[in-house]
């Protein structure tokens, strides 16, 4: 009986070696699967960010576009009816008659078409 309690107790001793091994190896597989998956997100959101930083800059980009245009456009519209008000000026005072003539006659169409626009 002795030879076969020191075999039990040899035999749990071995099985308990095992299933310490195995759990050691099973918990550096979680540790190793653990830090993968840590760097994996660590890499999708460092992909994230550039992206986001792709894209931010290519709407700041579009945007200083859009406003460079729209301020151009408006200097451009500025600089020709500046133009066109110097004509004009220099219209009035070369033909000043002809002038009153046009503005009377303007007023008038505009004071009749308003006035029919009343009747209705």
């Amino acid at each position: 009986m002795a030879k076969t309690t020191a075999a039990a107790e040899k035999t749990a001793g071995n099985v308990r070696d095992t299933v310490s091994r195995v759990s050691e190896d099973v918990q550096d597989r979680v540790r190793g699967m653990s830090d993968e998956v840590r760097k994996g997100a660590e890499r999708a959101s460092a992909e994230i960010r550039r992206g986001y930083e792709r894209a931010s800059e290519v709407a700041r980009e579009g945007y200083d576009d859009a406003a460079r245009t729209a301020r151009q456009g408006y200097q451009r519209m500025r600089k020709d009816l500046g133009g066109l008000s110097d004509d004009v000026n220099a219209y009035v005072r070369d033909n000043p008659g002809k002038s009153v003539l046009i503005a009377a006659g303007a007023g008038f169409l505009l004071g009749l078409l308003f006035r029919f626009g009343d009747e209705e």
